[in-house]
């Protein structure tokens, strides 16, 4: 605008003869126009050259899934589908390339497919590794013929360092809203220890601000074309603004560790219970002159800790880490971190040192971590199992998983006295699962009880009850002419059946409600299985 009002003044001043001077200046104008217009895309095309290796390495999964009904154990949810992300990486070591994805994406699958940025054929995928309680999936193409073919033309994309807070990064993945890759720039704005909504457990976390939803996950959080975190969860626009979380690099770190062996072991459990240490007059009691140090209350029968701390033991030091009262470590530089990261950064099998205060006493002690946090009362996540369920005169018995609670409603917890389980997961001594009364299927001969529903068992007579299979035993072994069931609070809560009526009523009830079996596969067998085995090994 400046320079046209220029060369109209000097065109009223000087005349005609200044035109020759006008054409040249515009003429240079209109260059320097075109060659702005065509030097832009030149450097934009070459930024897009650096990231498209990256992009290349983002796959789209489809997975088609049949869930397990946990509200009625014997049957699935139907056939469904779902979409996700992934990146191929490279795994330490073998330098294999496989998938990294979540382990929600995946689960419950039937049938799984990836299809690479840009191309139309889809190639059909297979677990290779999976963690649920971390959320993590490792896949490779289920033809062995089709993995030259599917991993040609793309590169792995090397895994970073966890970077400072307010550091920029790019989100990569498929979510909705289109069929091609989307990439979405945030920052890294916080560490801290989050509830990881697929499996139930705590550990570290990232948040971004990044725009992320559904079909994101799995996808990569990328700074300087490392990965520095994998999408797994956020927030709805209901509850708050660019929320969401990646499983950092540390964690998928730990997790291909883990596996380098042959074997999935998972997350080690220190296994206590611990308190808080902020009152003075607390402290004095127990010996402390330090500002530091929580307080063990429970130590889970079994776990790693029993045997070597013990209830009252003043917890000082995890692994050189102080311990604040207020059960945190320092993380890095000023951010701090929950207690257990000095735990979890372990593997199973690995010792863990530990400073004390035992009857106002320091001392050194070592734990060897034996046990993964799966391994705790309250069973661990596992998108491919099968509930397992025994029925009888229509009372439906079930064990407490964490798949089961988490689809039932925070409400109907809080009313069933589980939420202390959700957070404490005590193991005792005299009892290795929580058997409940699920739901109740009505019959006549069971009138009275039809509204129970997640009542804990607590004895059969004067028997207490472990878990489910010496449940059945004790049920099935009953001589007397009543069956007396204790349930609910402290077994409070009495039920009585007809043993003499049980054939018929089974019957009954099965055929009333279009049920095959009585009883969960693996109860059907006669051969006593594990609950949870110390290591899994690839399939």
């Amino acid at each position: 605008m400046l320079i046209s009002r220029v060369i109209s003044l000097a065109v009223e001043v000087f005349g005609v003869r200044l035109n020759c001077i006008v054409k040249a200046i515009c003429f240079l104008l209109l260059a320097v126009s075109i060659h702005g217009n065509t030097a832009g895309p030149a450097v934009s095309g070459s930024f897009y050259s650096e990231d498209q290796g990256v992009r290349d390495s983002i796959i789209k999964i489809y997975t088609s899934f049949n869930q397990y009904d946990h509200q009625n154990p014997w049957s699935n949810l139907g056939p469904r589908q779902k979409y996700g992300s992934g990146a191929i990486i490279q795994l330490p070591g073998s330098g294999q390339r496989v998938i990294l994805t979540n382990s929600h994406v995946i689960s419950s699958h039937t049938f799984i497919e990836g299809r690479k940025n840009g191309q139309t054929d889809r190639y059909k995928l297979k677990p290779l590794w999976v963690s649920h309680e971390l959320d993590l999936a490792l896949l490779v193409p289920f033809h062995d013929h089709e993995k030259a073919l599917f991993f040609s033309g793309t590169m792995p994309i090397p895994l970073g360092e966890l970077p400072p807070l307010q550091t920029d990064l790019m989100l990569l993945g498929y979510p909705i809203g289109g069929d091609t890759i989307s990439a979405t720039k945030g920052v890294l704005s916080r560490l801290e220890y989050q509830p990881y909504s697929h499996s139930g457990f705590s550990f570290l976390a990232g948040q971004i601000d990044a725009a992320s939803n559904p079909g994101n996950s799995g996808g990569p959080a990328v700074v300087n074309g490392q990965i520095i975190g994998v999408l797994m969860q956020g927030y709805s626009p209901f509850e708050a603004s660019n929320i969401a979380h990646i499983v950092p690099v540390n964690i998928i770190r730990h997790f291909l560790q883990d596996i380098a062996d042959g074997y999935y072991t998972g997350i080690p459990s220190l296994g206590i219970e611990t308190e808080e240490l902020e009152n003075g007059f607390f402290k004095t009691v127990y010996g402390v002159k330090e500002n530091k140090g929580v307080l063990v209350r429970h130590v889970i029968p079994g776990s790693a800790a029993d045997g070597v701390l013990q209830p009252d033991d003043v917890i000082l030091e995890l692994d050189g880490y102080d311990v604040g009262h207020d059960k945190t470590i320092v993380f890095r530089g000023s951010e701090r971190v929950s207690m257990n990261y000095a735990v979890h950064s372990r593997q199973v099998g690995e010792e863990l040192g530990v400073r004390v205060i035992r009857d106002k006493q320091a001392l050194d002690l070592v734990v060897t971590l034996t046990q993964p946090v799966n391994n705790d009362l309250l069973l661990g996540f596992d998108g491919q199992a099968a509930p397992s369920y025994f029925i009888y005169q229509g009372l439906v018995f079930t064990t407490v998983t964490r798949e089961l609670l988490m689809g039932a409603g925070h409400d109907l917890i809080s009313y069933a006295g589980f939420t202390p389980m959700l957070l404490n997961n005590f193991r005792f001594a005299d009892e290795d699962e929580v058997v409940v009364i699920l739901k109740v299927l009505p019959h006549e001969a069971n009138r009275g009880y039809h509204n129970i529903f997640l009542r804990r068992v607590d004895s059969v007579g004067s028997k207490k009850v472990r878990n489910l299979r010496q449940l059945v035993n004790l049920i099935e072994s009953e001589e007397q002419d009543f069956l007396e069931l204790n349930t609910g609070y402290k077994g409070l809560e009495k039920i009585v059946l007809n043993t003499h009526l049980a054939d018929m009523v089974n019957e009954e009830v099965m055929w009333l409600n279009g049920i095959q079996h009585d009883r969960s596969k693996n109860l059907r067998s006669k051969v006593l299985q594990m609950a949870i085995p110390a290591k899994v090994r690839k399939s």
